[in-house]
């Protein structure tokens, strides 16, 4: 009798016991959902320094994004399948090492920009997201897209400042990590090699910027002057014009601006998943208005793209009540859109198109900064069909991106450029694994672009090698701004405090912080002494 219950229950119990493995499995579209967190969490912090009616509407928000995120997690049969842990771990170790060779948590070297965004994250570390600040006798209140340091602040609130760099790190590592990991998927199985190289190339995704620089130093060796080193190659432009004019390589951005990168490439992702009939539409809106608080320029890059999108299921699919619950939802955003607006009159803004020499300097840029365009549109048909009006779109807007500018240096081209240039490097990469090495021309003009781009990011990794690590600083912004910038404006970051609308912002009780004299980087290996 016991042996026949027995035999009887162990089917029954082992049948529980795959269920609970199969519950506890992670699917891709629980992937998609935690690194939506991610992006949707920081929007919640900084609505808690509002005024208690507009972080109410803004917490609505977040909460309906983070219901339409949940019921998408097994809205398609591809979101629903199990997540290949072994390829998922493999992609978080990758976005962990490019992450902390870019100079998060200050292992390695760590680019010039990291300056002014480790005293942003010391502040929110100290005095939270209304942090205030006096210079030449006006008071300002932080005013910046905040998106990537809310989250480990809070880390550093109760850990210290190291261990909020560190939850930066970790926090930028898995929105990377998971981004790689569905770069593979969606490109294709084609096996663990090919897995490797179609990455590889997708990372590797740059200008053939080494080009104009050798042609501008030749030029400049035979009028005599020294041949110079090349830290950082992204800038060739200066050679030959005023203009800032840069499609900034997947290595440098992720080195130099891994804030506008994440949101930038995630957002692209979710679109390539959609066309793809992997995910649900009503996640592209709640994303995009998450991501304004990480990058406002890069979703300029990406609303074009969540337009077309919405244009194609009006109006009937976008009437569908998951879709109105997501657009209404992305509205109770609003506030934190008028947060990034406040007191941005200082910002530089110009028609590019309108200067002279624009031409030429235009299609110098063209021709040498996504020579991949040219490659995908001579092997269009190998082309996913369900991808084609996307990329179409991608490339347009690449087209007319440099018409504009925005900011000291040009950020709205280097930023909002982000989304197309993913979804572009996607579709090369694919086509350069694809393509059958056999010596043809086609062939052989991929592998030299592939080549010959290597340059820019072989370079960024040399520099954060050797380029030696320094300290953790915990200067406060206005020290580490004047340090880097003696004389531009700080409208990026600052906003004057009576311009903040009091009904958007609780005020700031506490002293406004001032420009500290002392070193910041004592330790730094290439400031100039007077710098640091």
């Amino acid at each position: 009798m016991m042996s026949i219950v027995d035999s009887g229950s162990a089917p029954a119990s082992s049948l529980r016991a795959r269920r609970l493995v199969s519950d506890l499995h992670p699917s891709d579209g629980d992937l998609v959902f935690f690194v939506l967190l991610l992006f949707i969490l920081p929007n919640a912090i900084l609505a808690a320094v509002f005024g208690w009616p507009v972080a109410a509407l803004v917490w609505g928000g977040c909460a309906g994004a983070v219901v339409v995120a949940w019921r998408a997690r097994r809205a398609t049969p591809f979101s629903a399948q199990p997540a290949a842990l072994g390829r998922l771990a493999a992609c978080l170790a990758f976005g962990l090492a490019l992450c902390a060779l870019g100079g998060e948590g200050h292992f390695f070297y760590a680019s010039r920009d990291w300056l002014v965004r480790d005293a942003v994250l010391a502040d929110l570390v100290r005095a939270g997201a209304n942090a205030l600040y006096r210079e030449g006798g006006a008071d300002y209140m932080l005013r910046a897209p905040l998106g990537a340091y809310l989250v480990p602040s809070l880390v550093g609130r109760i850990a210290g400042l190291l261990a909020a760099h560190v939850a930066l790190l970790l926090q930028n590592a898995t929105i990377i990590g998971v981004t790689c990991y569905f770069v593979t998927k969606i490109a294709g199985e084609f096996g663990r090699c090919r897995n490797a190289a179609l990455l590889l190339v997708f990372i590797g995704f740059a200008g053939l910027d080494i080009l104009p620089l050798l042609i501008a130093e030749a030029i400049e060796w035979m009028r005599g002057a020294p041949v110079m080193p090349f830290p950082h190659m992204e800038w060739w432009g200066r050679y030959f014009s005023a203009l800032h004019m840069q499609y900034t390589s997947h290595v440098a951005l992720l080195f130099w601006a891994i804030n506008h990168s994440a949101p930038g490439w995630w957002f692209a992702l979710l679109a390539l998943l959609h066309a793809r009939g992997a995910a649900p539409f009503a996640i592209l809106p709640v994303a995009f208005a998450a991501m304004l608080l990480w990058s406002p320029l890069a979703m300029m890059g990406a609303a074009p793209v969540l337009a077309y999108l919405a244009m194609e299921r009006f109006p009937r699919h976008l009437s569908r009540r998951e879709n109105l619950v997501a657009i209404g939802s992305s509205l109770a955003f609003l506030p934190i859109a008028l947060y990034l607006t406040i007191d941005n009159g200082a910002v530089e803004k110009e028609w590019l198109v309108l200067r002279d020499g624009f031409f030429t300097r235009y299609v110098l840029h063209m021709m040498f900064e996504i020579p991949q365009a040219a490659i995908v549109l001579y092997a269009w048909r190998m082309v996913e069909p369900c991808e084609r009006r996307l990329v179409a779109l991608a490339l347009i807007l690449l087209a007319i991106i440099p018409l504009y500018s925005i900011g000291l240096y040009n950020d709205f081209m280097m930023r909002a450029s982000i989304a197309p240039l993913f979804l572009l490097s996607v579709v090369f990469a694919r086509i350069a694994v694809l393509t059958p090495r056999d010596n043809g021309r086609f062939a052989s003009a991929i592998s030299t672009i592939v080549l010959i781009s290597a340059a820019t990011p072989l370079i960024e990794l040399k520099t954060a090698v050797m380029g030696g690590r320094f300290d953790v600083s915990d200067c406060d912004l206005l020290t580490s701004w004047r340090k880097n910038e003696p004389t531009a404006p700080f409208g990026n970051y600052l906003a004057h405090a009576e311009a903040v609308p009091s009904w958007l912002m609780r005020p700031q009780n506490g002293e406004p912080k001032t420009r500290e004299d002392r070193k910041c980087w004592p330790d730094h290996p290439l400031l100039p002494e007077d710098e640091k």
